[in-house]
């Protein structure tokens, strides 16, 4: 039997067990979870990157009824956990009246299993140890007039190396930001925000072509207005206006990918406009159609000139009950690194398509995703294959196993072309 053979049977043996028993759980067992709380707006997803689900109640109206679709009540396997006490610890810096801070937190623990007969382990070479540690702070106050003044920080750690070589330290903030909110008027945020250009996130651990090119979960410093507008019962729309003047040389790419890898190789004045209109159906099922673009600037010290990149993009996700589907693709001008890890030269074009669906029943989420990047002048590209599952242990105990494939093919620079992942990857990400 030829390797690749071997290894999608391997992959299915595993989530075809996992399946067997989710049904034998769900047969004996009927247990209540509460839903993992996502951000203001209600097109975002939890950071703790959760399954997806919506409400299935055609007695009442759509807005009622029907439950964000980025986020799921899951059954868990396991109805006590042991950091159940933890999670009211923000619950302590309440004085009951207008202020509040809650304070969560966090580790995820990777273990790294080579199909190709590479190394493996507790991570990977050069990202050995805890993949991070997290923890999020949320303070926040509520004035007479009903508008809230607040802030966000979410904290990493690392044992040991950076979690990326462009990085500069073990201790670094991934989102560090201040908000004033208005029911009426929005929410506008200063300070390390994400950019909302595209789908925020897809729900997996491992990753996205569109992730690893620097395209999603990347944050800077600047400001953003963000609303969701309620048109009627059974539309809203989202939308983002963002300006972010500086990158905060911090993301989750790999180095090569973007302007934040290269010293003397600056992102600023960043443009970035999201709307995203959501239609709900008396079922429950929601298509949500999202349009974004962005148009920036790279200040170079460096041989090459000053470049501007500008990139548009369109999405759309469908969702109903425990079933999930999206599709996104966007196009990217401007050479944004000058030696891209795809190409291996400075492309000036960048074409990206992720498409997935889930599943949900129980404590199981299947995920199944294809993601690529087409880079040009020099051409390459970048293909990426995710099937896997997330299981919720307890409320606070994630588990995902992962199979990825992730391959440049079609390089027209020799040396090029080959594997950068062939790999089944098993998380435990806990969180109180």
């Amino acid at each position: 039997m030829c390797p690749a053979a071997r290894n999608t049977l391997f992959v299915l043996a595993i989530i075809g067990a996992t399946c067997l028993a989710d049904t034998a759980i769900a047969a004996e067992s009927h247990f209540s979870a509460a839903a993992i709380p996502t951000e203001t707006n209600s097109e975002d997803a939890s950071t703790s990157l959760t399954a997806f689900g919506s409400a299935n109640d055609p007695s009442c109206g759509c807005s009622a009824c029907c439950a964000d679709p980025w986020t799921v009540s899951r059954d868990p396997i396991f109805c006590y956990s042991y950091l159940d006490c933890l999670s009211n610890l923000g619950g302590a810096i309440d004085n009951g009246c207008n202020f509040k801070m809650p304070i969560t937190g966090g580790a995820w623990h990777w273990f790294h299993q080579n199909l190709n007969g590479g190394p493996g382990g507790y991570g990977i070479p050069g990202l050995r140890g805890t993949y991070f540690w997290y923890l999020y702070a949320d303070p926040q106050y509520t004035t007479g007039a009903g508008n809230t003044i607040g802030g966000h920080m979410e904290l990493r750690l690392r044992e040991t190396e950076t979690f990326r070589t462009f990085v500069d330290d073990q201790v670094w903030t991934w989102e560090l930001y201040g908000y004033i909110q208005n029911d009426e008027l929005g929410t506008l945020k200063a300070g390390q925000l994400y950019n909302r250009f595209g789908i925020f996130w897809d729900g997996v651990f491992f990753g996205n072509a569109s992730y690893f090119d620097g395209m999603k979960l990347d944050a800077d410093y600047g400001v953003s207005w963000e609303k969701t507008t309620d048109i009627h019962d059974c539309l809203k729309v989202d939308s983002y206006v963002q300006y972010f003047f500086h990158e905060d040389q911090s993301n989750g790419s790999f180095g090569g990918a973007d302007a934040e890898s290269v010293d003397g190789y600056t992102e600023k004045n960043t443009g970035v406009a999201r709307l995203v209109p959501t239609w709900t159906r008396a079922d429950g099922s929601q298509l949500a159609i999202g349009a974004s673009g962005m148009v920036g600037q790279i200040d170079s010290q460096i041989a090459l000139p000053d470049e501007t990149v500008w990139a548009y993009g369109v999405d759309a996700t469908y969702t109903k009950g425990p079933w999930k589907a999206f599709v996104e693709g966007s196009q990217t001008y401007g050479v944004r690194n000058p030696v891209s890890y795809v190409s291996g030269g400075p492309s000036d074009q960048l074409t990206n398509f992720l498409g997935g669906i889930h599943y949900t029943r129980g404590a199981v989420t299947y995920r199944c995703s294809y993601s690529n990047s087409i880079y040009e002048h020099p051409h390459a590209v970048q293909n990426m294959v995710l099937a896997g599952a997330t299981v919720t242990l307890t409320d606070h105990v994630d588990l995902y196993i992962e199979y990825v494939n992730q391959r440049v093919d079609g390089a027209s620079l020799p040396g090029r072309n080959g594997d950068f992942f062939n790999s089944i990857e098993w998380v435990i990400n806990w969180h109180f």
